[in-house]
């Protein structure tokens, strides 16, 4: 599964009892602590609460009392009913006779009979799961059977079912991580209990129906329906296990004999372009085979391109399940189809990593997904069209990894997972970004083949199993012959990101001594071994090239880089240069000085990359005043070409814009760099090449930044046709950011653009877009209907809706409208956090803005010491707003000090 927005089911768990837990890693420690729960138990009892999560304690005990089991589920579908029937038949085979009673997870359905061995028993239900006394099963084989029936998923979860408002037809899909399969069949729903399933769905004649086997018969029923049967597949966890359903469009092609077929409901197939949907999958297979050294385990390869899905993709054995963000309505940017191409490649490679071979429980979600992270890229860098993967690794998860790692809630990259509750709180930047950053320093360490091989001979050890860190790191070490405990304790085991600078003399213009530093945060103060590379620059013929490169291994407070002495004395020292190394760097006096007055003239795109996020890392650190670097960008940006440099360079310029209203500057001041910014955005967008990525990406700053009457007139005019810019298509995907800019701003009619808007784009994108657009309009009235909605009539919406209306509601500039509210959110925290619900959680966290000042960080110091019982979707996000809203106090004390 991909990065960006996890959600999962949950119940409440103690906040301070999770933050310890995530700290006692963070301690130093001599060894890997155990997670809990997944030692042996000697007792054979351990009583199970009715809750809706599962504890790591009783599924270890689970673990223990089931020796093999297997599926055969049989369910009917359709498309306009709210509830779905089956038939699961569990041949379980347990290894002892039980001592408590036998627990079948199954949340929110209803059981209408269960039998075992061929006679119907008594059983007990509590919406969470089905109990079977001991004595109705017995050691060895036993085959249960159990009729049930469960409502469609509204909310991305379980068996979610879409109704197309443009054509009507419904379409159905599966999600089901962490712990969400029991939501649509009675089983034992836990990683480390793979089963073979064999499958029989009843469906519309009209639909196509999807698992991970093809199906080996089809028959025609009297009744409008079709029966499909697919065969027995090979072992995997339910979580990965698919179902999908509709009147789907369907291409199909081959990788090499593999069978491939993409999926895509009705209404959006005209703007899928499969070309290059099988184009990227067939080159990640040429790529994996290879470098696995084991060919495919899965037979065919299906991928589902789906409305409302709450996530980016998830790896379902065979069968792809994607969200239709990756399907764009006009021309797609080159930044777009690599975005693609990226997410195809992570889904493969969990076919190999996460589905052949598992975790154990959910402490290894981690391992799973930084891999599938780092390979993505490492299989794009060799084998695909782009040539910038790397900074796009920069540009995305590495930045996402050090922005989660300096926050309260950051945690050691193995942590403890006690229930699925935590399992889902852990999909976040250090689980994907700081996990497949670290992975991506281990080849510069270990050597590229030793780390190759010994990914391969893991994969081949434990394929169809399940397998902790241990067994990883110690196929790694074995392939290197290096010992790598300490390596796994500092980096693995240990929270926090480091930060290095240098100390060096020069004589004659040469490096006499060079000296790299290395500090830890306070509260997790590890210092840690890497290797990186050293980039020294200097002015040559107006151009500032590296004029020599020095790898290092560094470790502890301080390294003598002795290879360094007698290179040329740098003008500028970039000390991670091309990004080997997980860290944050500090530049020296002379290399910053340097940069600001030689940025364009540097040769290499990623350095001058890195140097840009330097610069805007020392804002945020306050290290640098706002102003300065919006003066310096607007100075400079204007002679940048490449488009990656264009695109950081752009989005931190709207990060700029939205500072602007929170830090405490003379109204004057933030008019005039609030209109700097917009007037340099509009000349950009101008001065692009016709039809470019470049045009593409100002245009989207445009859309955000924009505010004068003269720009929303421009906005208002090109939504008209009376204003074109060359080459640039306004698609609907493309009109819209510009109807929200208008309601926004209350501009002219902007309650008949959205209505005229709808009428022209009534798909469900459209819709969300102008939920957005409601929500966001600065009037109190919008704020009070929307929160109401939330709040009070959330049954009324879907998921999706509620995300989409949570998103736009208190933007940066509408910090006095959030104040008038603010109260009423946070008296409403602790009732959202007892609904029990994670992703209505989190997507209520998303209300809650940045802000600056002490009064209203204050707020939500309150609120986490008034509440400790906060899910974990909720309760980190408040802290995290704590934490980035105190450093934006910091930030504006460095401003106010500059005057």
């Amino acid at each position: 599964m991909p990065r960006h927005n996890n959600q999962k089911s949950a119940t409440h768990k103690v906040l301070a009892t999770a933050i310890s837990a995530l700290l006692a890693h963070s301690a130093l420690a001599t060894s890997p602590a155990k997670p809990q729960g997944q030692g042996q138990n000697t007792s054979g009892v351990i009583p199970r609460a009715a809750a809706s999560s599962l504890t790591a304690e009783y599924a270890a005990l689970r673990r223990e009392q089931i020796a093999n089991v297997d599926y055969s589920i049989a369910v009917k579908l359709d498309g306009k009913s709210d509830n779905f029937s089956g038939v699961v038949t569990a041949d379980t085979t347990l290894a002892r006779d039980l001592k408590q009673p036998l627990t079948i997870d199954f949340a929110g359905g209803e059981v209408k009979s269960v039998s075992a061995n061929g006679k119907p028993v008594k059983f007990n239900y509590n919406g969470h799961f089905i109990s079977i006394a001991p004595r109705d099963v017995r050691k060895g084989e036993n085959k249960i059977v159990i009729e049930y029936s469960h409502p469609y998923s509204t909310d991305g979860s379980g068996l979610h079912r879409f109704q197309d408002t443009e054509d009507g037809s419904a379409y159905l899909y599966t999600h089901f991580e962490p712990y969400k399969a029991n939501r649509f069949f009675p089983h034992f729903d836990q990683p480390d209990l793979k089963a073979r399933y064999t499958v029989d769905v009843t469906a519309p004649a009209d639909w196509q129906v999807v698992t991970t086997a093809r199906e080996d018969k089809i028959t025609d029923l009297k009744n409008g329906f079709k029966r499909w049967h697919f065969p027995q597949t090979k072992k995997f966890s339910s979580y990965i296990f698919p179902l999908h359903a509709g009147p789907f469009v369907v291409w199909e092609n081959n990788a090499d004999g593999i069978p491939l077929r993409l999926f895509a409901r009705k209404a959006m197939a005209e703007y899928v372009k499969p070309e290059d949907w099988f184009k990227f999958t067939q080159e990640s297979f040429a790529f994996y085979q290879k470098y696995f050294d084991i060919p495919y385990p899965f037979g065919k390869y299906d991928q589902l391109i789906v409305p409302d899905f709450t996530i980016g993709a998830m790896e379902n054995v065979g069968a792809v399940t994607f969200n239709e963000n990756y399907v764009t309505r006009g021309e797609q940017t080159q930044a777009q189809r690599q975005r693609l191409s990226n997410v195809i490649a992570h889904e493969m490679a969990h076919m190999w990593f996460g589905d052949l071979v598992t975790m154990k429980w959910w402490n290894g979600l981690w391992l799973k997904e930084s891999f599938a992270t780092y390979m993505a890229s490492l299989a794009l860098s060799e084998n695909s069209e782009f040539d910038d993967v790397w900074q796009n690794f920069y540009l995305g998860s590495k930045q996402w990894a050090y922005g989660a790692d300096q926050l309260p809630t950051t945690h050691p990259i193995e942590v403890t997972v006690r229930n699925t509750d935590e399992a889902f709180s852990n999909f976040d930047g250090i689980t994907y970004g700081k996990g497949g950053s670290v992975l991506n320093q281990l080849p510069y360490y270990l050597g590229k083949e030793e780390f190759r091989q010994g990914v391969s001979d893991y994969l081949k050890t434990f394929s169809y199993g399940n397998a902790e860190l241990k067994d990883f790191m110690g196929a790694l070490g074995k392939a290197a012959n290096k010992d790598l405990d300490d390596w796994t304790q500092k980096w693995l085991y240990q929270a926090g990101v480091n930060t290095i600078s240098a100390d060096f003399q020069c004589h004659d213009g040469k490096l006499s001594k060079l000296t790299i530093e290395q500090t830890a945060p306070e509260q997790y103060p590890v210092l840690r071994e890497q290797r990186v590379q050293l980039g020294i620059y200097q002015l040559q013929d107006d151009k500032m090239a590296r004029v020599a490169r020095v790898p290092v291994t560094y470790g502890g407070a301080r390294t003598e880089v002795k290879d360094a002495a007698g290179m040329p004395c740098p003008q500028i020292l970039n000390l991670n240069d091309e990004d080997w190394g997980y860290v944050k760097t500090r530049l020296d006096a002379d290399s910053i000085a340097q940069a600001k007055q030689h940025i364009n003239q540097i040769d290499s795109t990623f350095t001058r990359l890195m140097l840009w996020q330097s610069l805007f890392d020392a804002v945020t650190d306050a290290q640098m005043p706002l102003t300065e670097w919006i003066d310096f960008a607007l100075q400079n940006a204007g002679g940048e070409r490449d488009i990656n440099v264009i695109r950081l360079i752009s989005g931190r310029l709207q990060s700029a814009h939205a500072y602007l209203f929170r830090l405490d500057l003379p109204q004057a001041e933030r008019d005039q760099y609030l209109q700097a910014i917009e007037n340099f955005t509009w000349q950009q967008l101008q001065q692009a090449p016709a039809g470019s990525d470049v045009q593409k990406t100002w245009f989207g700053t445009f859309a955000d930044v924009a505010g004068s009457q003269q720009a929303l007139m421009r906005a208002e005019q090109m939504l008209d046709g009376k204003l074109a810019i060359d080459g640039l298509v306004l698609d609907q995907d493309r009109r819209w950011p510009l109807i929200v800019l208008l309601n926004r701003h209350l501009h002219g009619d902007y309650e008949k653009r959205v209505a005229d808007q709808l009428k022209a784009d009534n798909s469900d994108r459209a819709q969300l877009a102008a939920i957005g657009a409601r929500a966001v309009r600065p009037t109190a009235e919008a704020k009070r209907e929307w929160l109401d909605n939330i709040l009070n009539k959330r049954e009324q919406f879907k998921l999706s809706q509620i995300r989409a209306a949570a998103g736009y509601l208190f933007p940066a500039e509408q910090l006095g409208l959030y104040r008038q509210f603010s109260a009423q959110l946070f008296d409403a925290v602790p009732k959202v956090s007892a609904t029990g619900d994670t992703l209505y959680n989190k997507a209520y966290a998303s209300l809650f803005p940045v802000v600056c000042g002490e009064e209203d960080t204050a707020g939500y110091r309150t609120v986490l010491k008034d509440n400790t019982e906060l899910m974990p979707a909720l309760g980190r996000v408040l802290q995290e707003r704590r934490q980035q809203s105190e450093w934006c106090e910091a930030m504006n004390a460095k401003q106010a000090a500059s005057r």
